[in-house]
């Protein structure tokens, strides 16, 4: 199971790099489905199934936060605390000791840093809540994961740097 569950994170890990090179935020979605796909089956293989059932849960979040952007109707507060009651539901029924709330506080932040209008108060909740995977990762020994998250870091680290700079110049 080992095995396999690092195979479906290297398929996750390509996706979400493949994800990160799109021209258009649908294309980008398309690939981060496929992400949250294959890494929940990682984390399925490896028993982590916080892991598992946040990304099952970031899926949908991902399509309701994006639809947000597009459509009044989804503009709503209560899109926002369903996705939290979602993550807390996953909490619940996963809990498995501390390192297993992990995935669920990260996605907290995330949720919450996406909800923002703000850039960069997505960029520090991204920054954060990458963090927090990154050691869960490496402690359930999701390593194509753990990879991928050193990856959105750099990246969110360099794009936060480069904003402030920007700033400072503007």
């Amino acid at each position: 199971m080992y095995y396999l569950a690092q195979f479906f994170g290297f398929l996750g890990l390509l996706a979400m790099v493949i994800a990160l090179f799109q021209k258009s935020k649908s294309k980008m979605l398309f690939w981060v489905i496929f992400n949250c796909i294959f890494f929940s089956l990682e984390y399925l293989f490896l028993a982590a199934f916080s892991g598992m059932g946040s990304n099952v849960v970031a899926l949908g979040r991902t399509y309701l936060f994006k639809k947000k952007d597009e459509d009044k109707r989804f503009d709503s507060i209560w899109i926002y605390v369903i996705v939290m009651v979602l993550y807390t539901i996953i909490g619940i029924f996963t809990y498995d000791g501390l390192i297993s709330l992990m995935p669920i506080i990260a996605e907290y932040i995330y949720a919450t840093a996406l909800w923002q209008k703000n850039v960069d108060h997505i960029r520090y909740g991204t920054a954060i809540m990458v963090v927090i995977w990154l050691i869960y990762d490496i402690i359930v020994q999701a390593y194509p994961s753990a990879i991928c998250d050193t990856i959105v870091l750099i990246s969110t680290l360099i794009s936060i740097v480069k904003s402030k700079l920007e700033s400072k110049r503007g």
